[in-house]
């Protein structure tokens, strides 16, 4: 039987709840999204992920401004985005989180984590859908329009 979002739309679920979010994402957030999607495979049963931090962030630690970074980009993308598509004038909201884990290690410099397994069906057609430049760019859009 597979995991659904309570009330969530059929079809391209993530697709439409990421044009929908009211905040454009950092570089840094966009990149590790993007980058940790990029790695699910349709036949991994997890939903897990490594990364090093050099993948998201260039440089090296030096001075943890690396680590600094990733920090805000963690604490900002472990928050849930709220379904712009029901009808809040009914009184539905529905908020969700993308990942259920995400975690630093500075002595290894990786960062660990695990996406929503409720969202699984809707990762894997989200990351067959876009690469991941251009899930970056669709996650750093400008939300002036």
């Amino acid at each position: 039987m597979k995991a659904s979002v309570p009330n969530a739309p059929e079809g391209p679920y993530l697709d439409n709840l990421l044009v929908r979010s009211p905040l454009a994402y950092s570089p840094v957030e966009a990149r590790l999204f993007a980058r940790a999607l990029g790695g699910l495979l349709p036949e991994s049963p997890q939903l897990s992920f490594q990364l090093a931090f050099d993948d998201i962030v260039p440089g090296g630690n030096a001075g943890g401004q690396q680590y600094a970074q990733l920090r805000v980009a963690i604490k900002r993308l472990m928050q849930a985005v709220k379904d712009k598509s029901l009808r809040e004038e009914q009184g539905c909201s529905l908020y969700i989180q993308l990942f259920s884990v995400l975690s630093l290690d500075v002595d290894t410099e990786q960062i660990r984590g695990k996406f929503n397994p409720d969202l699984r069906e809707h990762l894997l057609h989200l990351g067959g859908k876009f690469t991941t430049a251009e899930l970056e760019a669709l996650l750093m859009r400008s939300q002036t329009h």
